[in-house]
């Protein structure tokens, strides 16, 4: 069966951990050496896509133009191939145009879809951008957010459209697609085995317990951060920073101030309640 299964996330959110975990139990004989050499699953606006698949050069086209092309890619490539396809997303789930989405719900297989408490997302999005918390903060609560490429660095991505942190959420939740898969960044941390177990089951993967346990002591979150010490990792982030940080839930607590955590608080309450990140009430 061929077509795509969409890895979507809000950035910061554990899209690159699951991603890795996901490849290792898919490919059980790589050992993940060096993170710089997979390719599993890559940027769905990357402009790779759009020319290999109609065979352009998107050089000399608009942000506005290569966007337009994007759905049109995804077809290509789908009837082009004959196992499903993986791409990582961080655009929000929208249409282009009326009627047309971004996303081909006739060339989806399926979304999966990971969160992250937003407090702590805008810990992690500061430090990989290199920014400071009020203005990653303010990025969480600005619908009109758009992800851009750096401008260090040659423009390899066509910019993201992401809205507001809930409004990320609720587009990909709402996908006119197969109902995603929903993972909490907090479930792959206390238990990424069950994670990886449910996502499998979700595309179909087979495998065993003991694949399950392989794949998911292959990228504990040790292990991937040593092996970014080993061989170094560029996933983005700013020069000098490293990718695999902390690893863990609740960091906000010491990195917000309280003015900081409430605004996040007050703009994304239901949806933050919703996902378990406020059970008490307001």
């Amino acid at each position: 069966m061929s077509g795509f299964y969409w890895i979507a996330s809000y950035p910061k959110s554990g899209n690159t951990w699951l991603r890795l975990a996901l490849y290792a139990l898919l490919n059980p004989n790589d050992p993940l050496a060096s993170l710089e050499k997979i390719r599993f699953a890559p940027n769905a606006s990357r402009r790779n896509d759009v020319e290999d698949a109609l065979d352009i050069e998107s050089g000399d086209l608009t942000a506005a133009e290569l966007q337009a092309l994007r759905p049109v890619a995804y077809r290509v490539l789908a009837q082009e191939a004959r196992q499903p396809l993986y791409r990582k997303v961080h655009d929000a789930w929208t249409e282009i145009a009326p009627g047309v989405p971004l996303f081909p719900p006739e060339v989806t297989l399926g979304a999966i879809i990971v969160v992250r408490d937003p407090r702590d997302v805008a810990v992690s999005w500061a430090h990989f951008a290199g920014i400071g918390m009020d203005e990653a903060i303010a990025a969480l609560c600005d619908p009109a957010a758009m992800l851009r490429g750096r401008t260090d660095r040659p423009t390899l991505n066509i910019p993201q459209r992401l809205l507001c942190w809930s409004g990320h959420v609720h587009s990909w939740l709402g996908a006119r697609c197969r109902q995603g898969c929903l993972v909490r960044y907090e479930d792959m941390l206390a238990d990424p085995a069950a994670v990886l177990r449910r996502v499998a089951g979700y595309i179909g993967a087979p495998h065993d317990e003991g694949e399950i346990d392989r794949a998911v002591a292959a990228t504990r979150f040790e292990a991937l951060r040593e092996r970014e010490r080993q061989h170094g990792f560029d996933g983005g982030q700013r020069s000098g920073r490293p990718f695999f940080r902390s690893g863990r839930a609740g960091g906000w607590r010491e990195a917000l101030t309280q003015t900081q955590a409430a605004r996040i608080r007050e703009t994304h309450s239901q949806t933050m309640r919703m996902l378990g990140y406020l059970e008490e009430p307001t």
